[in-house]
């Protein structure tokens, strides 16, 4: 895929009234062993990993501050790039647009880093993982420890890939990149084909180096096991304490799997409560989150509670209006044990 709309359009920056706009980005930050919260006013000249780079508007000293000490970063976002970011879930060709025009733009590498993350969302929302693939590589390689990995664009329900899917996929278990062999493998896990190489791909980076792969590669070797009805809930039980120590914007995905398994095993309640997780840390996979609470209806459905089950129904009219008319994949729908083994 060519890389060449990854390089700003400085000439279009500088079109802008003569000049670079002045920055008014807002950084809120907690000292340390502090409770309270400062806002901060001025230009965040870079964020990279954990680390936010900051020069104060009274033109003091540069700041730099660390982990949890950054509370919340808000960037002086240009108008395209507002107005993409809002529509993904109404319009997400539009979205694209706005958001591809707002990368043209930006010369500032942080800000692009998330603008880059921003189109992977659209491209997932449109099932177009090659895209998304590639995008969120371009976002690791100008920051390997980027704030972005939320948007990894990993396949957590049972979707067959596309073809364009599953030529990027085949490169990509290919490649020399820990990350991109993650995604491919992600892509190809229910391949016949391909089930074999990609479950050693996935052990491999489960047990390897990256301490921020290994959860997500440990989780995706979990999909057959959670589509097959096979884990007793002994089994479940230990994926449910190793998913209490994933960090909360990695929880999503996991979370899909453990409510699977659970109402494989007739487990509506609990299983409609992993699904709702979804909603609740606002997965980065919006048809994913859709069709999670349409689950978590129905499994509150079938445990009885009919008025929580037509509450959701009515947000996702709500909130989703096209996505909630989709019928779930009916390949998605569990056949359940009649009598779990326990």
């Amino acid at each position: 895929m060519a890389l060449g709309w990854l390089l700003p359009t400085i000439g279009l920056i500088l079109s802008l009234g003569g000049g670079l706009l002045e920055a008014a980005d807002r950084l809120v930050v907690r000292r340390p062993g502090s409770q309270g919260k400062i806002e901060l006013q001025g230009e965040i000249r870079e964020y990279r990993g954990e680390e936010v780079s900051f020069q104060p508007s009274d033109d003091g000293p540069v700041q730099t501050w660390r982990g949890l000490e950054i509370v919340h970063v808000e960037p002086d976002r240009r108008e395209p790039h507002q107005r993409g970011r809002q529509i993904i879930a109404q319009d997400p060709v539009q979205a694209t647009a706005d958001l591809e025009r707002a990368l043209a733009e930006e010369s500032r590498s942080w800000v692009r880093r998330e603008i880059l993350a921003d189109l992977v969302r659209c491209a997932v929302f449109q099932r177009q993982f090659a895209v998304a693939g590639s995008r969120y590589l371009a976002v690791e390689t100008s920051d390997p420890e980027t704030r972005h990995l939320e948007v990894v664009p990993l396949r957590w329900n049972r979707d067959p890939a596309s073809r364009d899917d599953r030529a990027a996929a085949v490169k990509w278990l290919r490649s020399k990149s820990a990350t991109a062999n993650l995604l491919g493998a992600s892509q190809l896990l229910l391949d016949q084909e391909f089930t074999s190489e990609c479950e050693a791909t996935l052990r491999r980076i489960g047990r390897g180096d990256s301490l921020r792969l290994q959860p997500l590669a440990q989780w995706q070797s979990r999909r057959i096991e959670a589509f097959s009805g096979r884990p007793r809930l002994s089994d479940l039980r230990y994926w449910q304490k190793s998913f209490d120590q994933l960090p909360a914007n990695l929880q999503p995905g996991p979370a899909y799997l453990l409510a699977e398994a659970l109402d494989r095993r007739a487990e509506s309640a609990l299983a409609a409560s992993y699904w709702l997780r979804l909603l609740t840390h606002e997965a980065a996979d919006l048809r994913l989150m859709v069709e999670s609470v349409q689950r978590a209806a129905d499994a509150l459905q079938t445990a009885g509670q009919t008025s929580e089950a037509a509450a959701l129904r009515d947000e996702l009219d709500r909130r989703f209006p096209e996505l909630a008319r989709e019928a779930v994949h009916p390949e998605s729908q569990p056949t359940r044990k009649q009598s779990p083994n326990r």
